[in-house]
């Protein structure tokens, strides 16, 4: 069924306009001063919408650990997964098979549709490369979208929103890898930290990719956008990345204490100076000790 468009005010259009001229722009004059590395790219399609696409990002040296699918951010309305190919490298010298996720935006493709875009790579992955198990690590929007697709994984009743097509019951569980760990940097995990005014275009983007009625205090299941709208018993292995000046803060150190309330296993760090998007800095101390961190945390998690 092809997804209704989100309707937004003309104030909620234009900050998304704008958003998205800004982000492009800064972002492809990053791209311009990092080096995408020896690892080597191959891009399929995995499924009929032109941004059903996922890059496949080979070690050169072979695949010697558990793979990794990455969902990038831009707050669900924009961002590409080619912003993220030298980020990625690193992880892909360690040893990991790297799928670099695109996927449809909102408002065109509201909750949960970017989600069902998620789930057909998963399964992909699973079909076409032989992946039985994978880590999930995404940035801001990426990072609430890989929570999510962690939590709907291994809780099945979450997949109910889906609907009446194929991505529905457990059965769908069965058909994707295996989650092994979930990663956040910097994710968007609670929708009160996206709606400060200090974080600019925030409620627009809530607002185009959950409709309105996300802008309330609560919410109901069909609009349960983030991993603090939603019940859930199990939670994979998680790790948790923000940096001290980022506005979205709060909102990873309220998820870290839920998890930890209620016995998962997660882990936290703060770094200090670093504010939102930092893994996409060009030669910065934060991104490379993120990296590091994230290299480790994979190691950590690795089954076995």
């Amino acid at each position: 069924m092809k997804p209704k468009r989100t309707p937004l005010t003309i104030g909620q259009e234009v900050m998304i306009a704008w958003s998205r001229i800004y982000t492009t722009t800064a972002m492809s004059l990053a791209t311009m001063l990092r080096d995408d590395g020896p690892s080597k790219i191959e891009t399929f399609s995995y499924g009929d919408h032109a941004d059903e696409q996922l890059d496949v990002m080979t070690p050169i040296d072979g695949i010697t650990k558990t793979a990794v699918l990455f969902i990038h951010g831009g707050g669900w309305t924009m961002g590409h997964k080619e912003f993220y190919r030298a980020d990625l490298n690193p992880i892909c010298k360690a040893g990991h098979c790297v799928i670099n996720v695109e996927y449809p935006k909102a408002p065109d493709h509201p909750h949960p549709h970017i989600l069902k875009s998620i789930f057909k790579a998963l399964r992909w992955c699973k079909h076409h490369q032989d992946i039985d198990q994978l880590h999930l690590i995404g940035d801001s929007a990426g990072g609430n979208l890989a929570i999510m697709s962690g939590l709907f994984w291994a809780n099945p009743k979450l997949q109910k929103v889906f609907g009446d097509d194929d991505l529905k019951d457990d059965q769908l569980s069965r058909d994707i890898p295996d989650v092994i760990s979930v990663s956040s940097l910097y994710g968007i995990l609670d929708r009160q930290s996206c709606r400060d005014e200090m974080f600019a275009g925030g409620e627009a983007m809530l607002a185009a990719y959950g409709g309105q009625a996300v802008l309330a205090e609560t919410v109901d299941i069909d609009h349960a956008i983030t991993p603090m709208d939603v019940s859930f018993d199990q939670h994979p292995r998680c790790f948790l990345a923000v940096g001290s000046d980022d506005v979205l803060l709060q909102s990873s150190r309220d998820y870290h204490q839920r998890l930890l309330k209620a016995g998962h296993d997660v882990a936290l760090k703060v770094y200090k100076g670093a504010t939102h998007g930092f893994l996409s800095w060009p030669q910065n101390g934060q991104r490379d000790e993120l990296i590091r961190n994230i290299v480790t945390f994979l190691k950590s998690a690795e089954p076995g």
